[in-house]
């Protein structure tokens, strides 16, 4: 019987450490998200340029020969696509009229990119 509520203590404990695991690391991954998406539009906000990580190829696909050193232009649109449509649904706002001129200021870096001023 002490063997048993050996098991079962042991096994609650493991259990445990394996949810606080799971949570600490799913916690850190979304923060590390939220940190890219926000320098990401600083950098874009301030330079009118796409950042230096946006422009070079996924290293899974330059490990494979199968892409150039640089990003498209398409694929880099596609990444501003994105940040935008983050920035839609974010909560971080202080309120609604933060999140327009944002969106606002975001929107007018993709029509500039779109008539080709890419830098």
């Amino acid at each position: 019987m002490d063997l048993l509520a050996f098991f079962i203590i042991a096994s609650a404990v493991g259990a445990g450490l394996v949810a606080w695991v799971i949570v600490w690391t799913t916690s850190r991954a979304s923060e590390s998200a939220i940190t890219r998406y926000f320098k990401a539009s600083e950098y874009i906000l301030d330079t009118g340029e796409p950042p230096p990580e946006w422009r070079a190829a996924p290293v899974w696909k330059h490990l494979l020969g199968a892409a150039p050193a640089k990003a498209s232009e398409e694929a880099i649109m596609i990444r501003l696509e994105e940040l935008i449509r983050f920035f839609e649904n974010c909560s971080f706002y202080e309120d609604e009229f933060a999140r327009e001129q944002h969106l606002s200021q975001l929107e007018d870096i993709r029509q500039a990119w779109r008539a080709g001023d890419l830098s």
